[in-house]
């Protein structure tokens, strides 16, 4: 089942960069929780719940850019749980300056759904946050 929860990941990223929401939140659970609790970058609210939370998180960081994309990257078949990276594109809206940035990802699943995301600095803490070595 594994490969397809990687699988899952990446239809759920293309879903994101379609905007569809359907499709997006069809791969998520009812109670799945995005967690930005080890993501420094990240200072206001650090944990969102079930699909009105995840939608809440998404309403806040993408408030502040234009042209907002995002690429899930080498992703790593940890059973039940995917290691992915992912590289951020946008244009800052106040100051006009684009940015792109990298951070890790750890996504749970149970039953096929995604149950969890946290959100970490880096590659290497989401491999660790899995027990494996970068």
């Amino acid at each position: 089942m594994s490969r397809e929860n990687v699988n899952v990941v990446l239809r759920t990223f293309r879903a994101f960069r379609e905007r569809d929401d359907e499709a997006l939140f069809a791969n998520y659970a009812s109670d799945v929780e995005w967690d930005l609790r080890r993501y420094s970058p990240w200072t206001d609210q650090q944990l969102f719940r079930g699909h009105d939370g995840v939608r809440e998180f998404f309403r806040q960081w993408l408030a502040d850019f234009d042209g907002y994309t995002t690429e899930a990257c080498d992703p790593v078949d940890a059973g039940d749980r995917v290691v992915i990276t992912v590289v951020d594109r946008a244009v800052v809206k106040r100051s006009g300056v684009p940015i792109e940035r990298v951070h890790g990802q750890v996504w749970t699943f149970r039953q096929g759904l995604v149950v969890r995301i946290e959100i970490l600095d880096g590659r290497a803490e989401a491999l660790n946050a899995v027990g494996l070595a970068e």
